[in-house]
Parts: structure tokens; C-alpha cells; sequence
């Protein structure tokens, strides 16, 4: 990764790293490189340019959709006038995860994890409608995560354009989507979003900060791990790597026909797929992330509105990510993973 004039180049043993850390973002320094096959000192190297640069970071992830009681939804939301005093109290607001500024049918896009419907419900009522030059909110109810594979996918097409190959495929990164719902007693929840600072902190760091020992953090990542309903990787920003497109896209199939979700998460530029409703219709909300705005709309006319059945609903296409977050609400009930 070299900077030339403020821009950041990134290379293929950058990408290489990320892919690695991809599949275990707590690797020591020594396997990381033994998995590249470079040196220790290359291998530190580009992982600490990667995170100055504010292009990777290593975080725990999951479904919220797969823990008991949360609800996630996301908004399209309409601003009259400057949108940054909207922007900040967005950014605020710890049970919205995810802020993006955009064009199209919304001028912010936010995603919000939330515990309990009666949260979810003020949410919605109250929150989000003392937002400032609001002129129109549009829900999407997320009803189940088809795919989420943290740009995986984007880091493996730049890889191939390189003559490279990643660690891992989409589907394997999508954490939580095939599994039984689990319902987290609040200290695992604490230990999840201690590690949302720093997701490679030793186990003694992350015990003293919740008052516990490291056995007790050591065994909770484990239980959290083993459920499938956490994966500790590096997370990268599309935007930041440079020279690519990312936007939403509201989907509806009209009866009688059924999508075909397989065909959907084969077009390698989907990253993002949740089954729900709203926007319009909408039945499936989808990210898509392409090499140019050419490339994007190839994608839009030639492989989403072929597939039989689909009618676009909505869509809404990036300027900014402005927030990125996995933080979870600590629930007031529920013990199915314990100490």
C-alpha cells in the first residue's frame, strides 16, 4: 500500500492480508504471514498501514436477526435542507449501525438493531421523527438475512483483477444465516461490543474492562464462535478502497412468481441480501457493489431485472458511508449462553 498525493493505492499483498484476516481477524502476526507466505515484517507492515488508513478494521460480526428479541430494520429517510445536523444525531444514536449518504429515493439510508418490538416501535415513532428536515421516512422490515458477506466478494474481484485468489467465499463469510436462534444472556452482549473497540484485544485487556478474568472472556468468544453466531474478521469500507460503486436496491416479485435466491446470490456484485418488506413493496432489499457506475447498471438491467418475476422497487445509490457499527443493545432477559 504506498500514498500518492492523499490517495491510497492498495496492493495485492494488502488484499492478500485482508483476505486472510477475513477468515480470523485474531491470527498472530506469524500465521498471518505463514498464510500469505511473506514475511512477519511485511505482514505487520501492511496490517498497520491497513488500519492507519482507516480501510480495515478487525471487529466482531453477526446476525442480529439470529438473536432473540432484536429487531433490525432499515430507513430511507428524506432531508430537507442540510442533512448534517440529521447526519450527527444518526451517528448518535448507538442502536443505528449503519449510515450512508446517497442519491436516488433516499437521501440517508440507516440501518438500526434493536432490542425488544416495544424499542423498535419508539424507535420508528419517536427517534427517527425528531430528526431535523425529515420530509419522509420509508421502512424496510428485515424478516430474515440471506446474505451479508462483508465485502468478501469485493475483496476476492479485486484480488482475481491482480491474478490473486482470497481465502474465502461469500458464502462462507456470511455469518448466522443458517442457524438456530439464540437468545444471549447480557454478558455475552457486553463481551461482543467490547470487542466492537478493538476486536484483536487480548482476553486479559477485555476481562479488566468488564471485571472478569480472561478465562471467563476466553470462554465466552469461544461459546460465541462455536454457535456460529459470531466471527471475529477484518471488515474493509468499498468506498475507501477507491474506483467502486455500491448502491441499494428495493426489490418486488410479482406473483405467482417465487425469486430464486441462489440465481440472486450468484451474481458475484450482490454482497448484501435481506428478505423483508417495505420501500415500496419491496420484498428483498439488496447491496449491490460494482467496478464503476457502467458496471453497476450492467448489473441492474442485465442480472437483477432479468431474473423471472422481478420488478425494481427502489433504489438509492451511495455518495458516503458515515457509520459502521455492530453494537448490540444488552437485553434484559434471556439466558440460552452462559458463563
Amino acid at each position: 500500500m504506498t500514498q500518492d498525493e492523499g490517495h491510497t493505492t492498495i496492493t495485492a499483498r494488502d488484499l492478500k492480508v485482508v483476505s486472510a484476516l477475513q477468515c480470523n481477524g485474531r491470527m498472530t502476526m506469524q500465521a498471518l504471514a505463514d498464510k500469505i507466505g511473506i514475511s512477519v515484517y511485511a505482514a505487520t507492515e501492511s496490517y498497520k498501514r491497513l488500519t492507519d488508513a482507516g480501510i480495515m478494521t478487525i471487529v466482531p460480526v453477526c446476525n442480529p436477526l439470529s438473536f432473540g428479541n432484536y429487531s433490525q430494520v432499515l430507513v430511507g429517510l428524506r432531508i430537507n435542507g442540510n442533512r448534517n445536523e440529521a447526519l450527527a444525531m444518526l451517528k448518535a444514536m448507538p442502536q443505528v449501525t449503519y449510515v450512508v449518504c446517497a442519491l436516488g429515493d433516499a437521501d440517508i439510508i440507516a440501518e438500526a438493531v434493536v432490542y425488544s418490538a416495544e424499542g423498535m416501535d419508539h424507535f420508528l415513532k419517536y427517534d427517527l421523527r425528531a430528526l431535523p428536515g425529515l420530509t419522509r421516512l420509508q421502512v424496510f422490515s428485515c424478516g430474515r438475512l440471506v446474505l451479508d458477506d462483508h465485502n468478501v466478494s469485493v475483496v476476492n474481484r479485486l484480488l482475481a483483477e491482480r491474478g490473486e485468489t482470497g481465502f474465502m467465499t461469500k458464502r462462507e463469510a456470511s455469518v448466522g444465516t443458517d442457524i438456530p436462534v439464540h437468545r444471549l444472556d447480557a454478558r455475552f452482549v457486553h463481551t461482543f461490543n467490547e470487542l466492537q473497540k478493538d476486536g484483536r484485544a487480548s482476553y486479559a485487556m477485555l476481562g479488566e474492562h468488564l471485571g472478569v478474568t480472561h478465562t471467563a472472556i476466553r470462554g465466552r468468544v469461544k461459546k460465541l464462535e462455536d454457535s456460529g453466531v459470531m466471527r471475529i474478521m477484518a471488515t474493509v469500507s468499498p468506498m475507501r478502497l477507491g474506483g467502486l460503486r455500491q448502491a441499494f436496491l428495493g426489490i418486488g416479485v410479482k406473483p405467482p412468481y417465487r425469486l430464486d435466491v441462489e440465481q440472486l446470490l450468484a451474481i458475484d456484485e450482490v454482497t448484501y441480501a435481506m428478505s423483508g418488506v417495505g420501500l415500496n413493496g419491496a420484498d428483498y432489499l439488496i447491496e449491490i457493489i460494482a467496478g464503476d457506475d457502467e458496471d453497476l447498471w450492467r448489473v441492474v438491467d442485465e442480472s437483477i431485472r432479468s431474473l423471472p418475476g422481478v420488478d425494481q422497487t427502489w433504489w438509492a445509490s451511495t455518495v458516503s458511508v458515515e457509520k459502521e457499527s455492530y453494537w448490540l443493545e444488552p437485553p434484559q432477559d434471556g439466558v440460552l449462553l452462559d458463563d
